[in-house]
C-alpha cells in the first residue's frame, strides 16, 4: 500500500502542477471491444510450485473490456496522461497433471473441476514529449508509471487460495502518429520495458478518425504482454485485444 499512496501522491503533484500552465488541452477517452488470451503460464511458488496454463481454466472465449484515459497537453509539445485499465476474466476447467496441484499455500486434485480467477488492474501515468511535429508525422518519447494491481486464484470444492500482488513498474513511452488523408490517420501508442526479472508491453496500432467537435473514433489492435520470473511468482500473459475508442478533446 505504501507504494500505491506514494504513486497517487505523484500524481496528483504532477496534476497539481501542470494544471496552473497555460495553453491547456484536455482529453477524456474510453476504450471497449473484445479480449482474449494467447498465453497464461502460471508457478506459484516459482520453486516447488506446478507450472499449468491458466487458459484451461479461465478459457479463450473472448471477454467484453473497458479502459479510461484522461490526457491534458500543455506547452504545445508535452502531454500528461492518466490510465484506468482493469481486467479480471474467471472460468472452470480442469488441470492435465501428474499428481497434486500446489499453488500457494494449498494442493488442489487434478481429478476435480478448478475454478480460476485473473485478474489484472493497472493504473498507469505517462509523460510525453512530442520532440517532431511536422508534415503528416507526429514523433514522441516519455515516461511512465505502471501500478499493477494482480490476482491469480485457486477455487475447488471448500478451498480456496490465491496469490495477489501490488506493485509499481517503470514504463519507456513511445509514440508515432502518421496522417493518411485529412481526417485519418494511424497510430503507434506503446509502452514497455523488459529486464532479468520479468516484462511489459502495452502497445497499440489503430486507424484514427477525426470528425466535427474535437471527437475522434479509432479501432485497431492491441497487445498486453508479460510477467514476472521471480522466486515467489512465475507468471507470462499475453493478451489480445479488439478496441474500438472514443476520445474529446476541450
Amino acid at each position: 500500500m505504501n507504494t500505491f499512496r506514494l504513486s497517487t501522491l505523484i500524481i496528483l503533484l504532477v496534476l497539481t502542477a501542470v494544471s496552473h500552465t497555460r495553453a491547456q488541452t484536455f482529453t477524456l477517452e474510453a476504450e471497449t471491444g473484445g479480449l482474449w488470451f494467447s498465453r497464461n503460464d502460471v508457478r506459484i511458488p516459482n520453486e516447488g510450485g506446478t507450472r499449468f496454463d491458466m487458459i484451461d481454466l479461465i478459457g479463450k472465449d473472448p471477454e467484453i473490456y473497458f479502459r479510461f484515459r484522461v490526457s491534458m497537453q500543455f506547452l504545445e509539445r508535452h502531454t500528461v496522461r492518466i490510465l484506468f485499465a482493469p481486467i479480471t476474466k474467471s472460468g472452470t476447467g480442469s488441470i492435465d497433471t501428474d499428481g497434486a496441484i500446489t499453488f500457494a499455500d494449498s494442493e488442489f486434485s487434478p481429478d476435480q473441476p478448478i475454478k480460476g480467477t485473473y485478474r489484472f488492474n493497472t493504473y498507469r501515468l505517462t509523460y510525453r514529449y512530442t520532440f517532431y511535429d511536422r508534415g503528416p508525422w507526429e514523433l514522441g518519447a516519455g515516461l511512465a508509471g505502471l501500478i499493477r494491481d494482480a490476482k491469480v486464484q485457486l477455487e475447488q470444492n471448500e478451498l480456496t487460495d490465491r496469490d495477489t500482488d501490488l506493485g509499481f513498474v517503470p514504463l519507456v513511452h513511445l509514440y508515432a502518429s502518421r496522417t493518411l488523408f485529412h481526417r485519418l490517420s494511424l497510430q503507434l501508442d506503446a509502452e514497455t520495458l523488459a529486464g532479468p526479472q520479468g516484462r511489459a508491453t502495452d502497445a497499440a496500432l489503430t486507424l484514427n478518425y477525426q470528425m466535427p467537435e474535437k471527437i475522434t473514433l479509432y479501432f485497431g489492435y492491441r497487445i498486453l504482454e508479460g510477467g514476472a520470473d521471480v522466486d515467489q511468482v512465475y507468471n507470462f500473459a499475453w493478451i489480445n485485444f479488439l478496441p474500438f475508442g472514443i476520445t474529446w478533446s476541450f
